[in-house]
């Protein structure tokens, strides 16, 4: 909401100045929506110097991870999606890797909110290739995976895990993309996703995304969309040496499972 009220102010700003033009009086009708423009090209132009500069910095800055927080605020204000989030208590300090379920483009948007923790995030190496998302990738440390080359993907698992040690929490989708928009439930296991908590020995924090398919189930933007998102206890390096990675990658998807068993039990009450 900071985001919002400081782009507010800009275009208050803006408007303000536009009382000394001495333009004519039918120019007055158009102060807020020219305002409102100019604030937010002003907010894209301010969001690209940073990007220029963080792109040569490290990417666990407080700065740009506080004004994405926010950012992702107003993406799901405008997109019309409250999120309710359950477990915050199991939101760790330090270090961890979140797997979650994958039903809509906003998952990644909501998680990262949700969290609200200095973190980046695991995805595939096609989301890259967009202009915004590409400079993304050295700004907040984000690891792209080529699914099409093992060899690759085994490069930036790698990487990944040297991120995580040096400090950096990540979100993985771990079923390798959305399979399916008919059901919440995760309907693929790729256990070589949790290589990258059990080669980092960072904490494994679990969650489930609820109601996140009904963005694109709406008819109208104007349909409020209501998501729950529910954090588990993560688990520490102790517990989870002792599975492997597809017992692993089995146990999360039980959780997620549960999770929305019991949410459809309620709703239907």
């Amino acid at each position: 909401m900071i985001l919002v009220f400081c782009l507010l102010l800009l275009a208050a700003g803006y408007s303000y100045s536009f009382y000394y033009t001495g333009l004519s009086l039918w120019f007055y009708f158009l102060w807020v929506p020219l305002s409102l423009i100019l604030s937010f090209l002003t907010f894209v132009l301010f969001v690209a110097l940073c990007f220029t500069v963080w792109m040569r910095t490290d990417p666990k800055g407080k700065v740009r991870h506080s004004i994405l927080h926010q950012v992702c605020h107003m993406i799901l204000i405008f997109t019309n999606v409250k999120v309710k989030v359950v477990g915050k208590e199991y939101i760790p300090n330090d270090t961890f890797v979140c797997y979650s379920n994958h039903k809509s483009d906003l998952d990644p948007v909501a998680l990262y909110y949700a969290l609200h923790r200095i973190c980046s995030a695991v995805g595939k190496k096609d989301l890259f290739k967009y202009p915004v998302i590409k400079q993304c990738k050295p700004t907040f440390g984000v690891i792209s995976i080529d699914r099409e080359n093992d060899r690759a993907a085994a490069r930036s698992i790698i990487e990944g895990i040297r991120s995580i040690q040096e400090g950096m929490s990540y979100i993985i989708f771990p079923e390798g993309g959305i399979k399916t928009r008919d059901t919440e439930d995760m309907v693929n296991l790729r256990a070589g996703a949790y290589k990258l908590v059990t080669k980092s020995g960072a904490l494994l924090l679990p969650a489930t995304i609820i109601g996140s398919s009904n963005t694109y189930k709406r008819k109208t933007i104007f349909k409020r969309v209501k998501m729950t998102i529910i954090f588990h206890k993560p688990m520490p390096k102790e517990e989870y040496d002792q599975y492997n990675t597809t017992e692993l990658g089995q146990m999360v998807m039980n959780l997620v499972h549960e999770d929305i068993t019991q949410y459809e039990k309620k709703s239907t009450h």
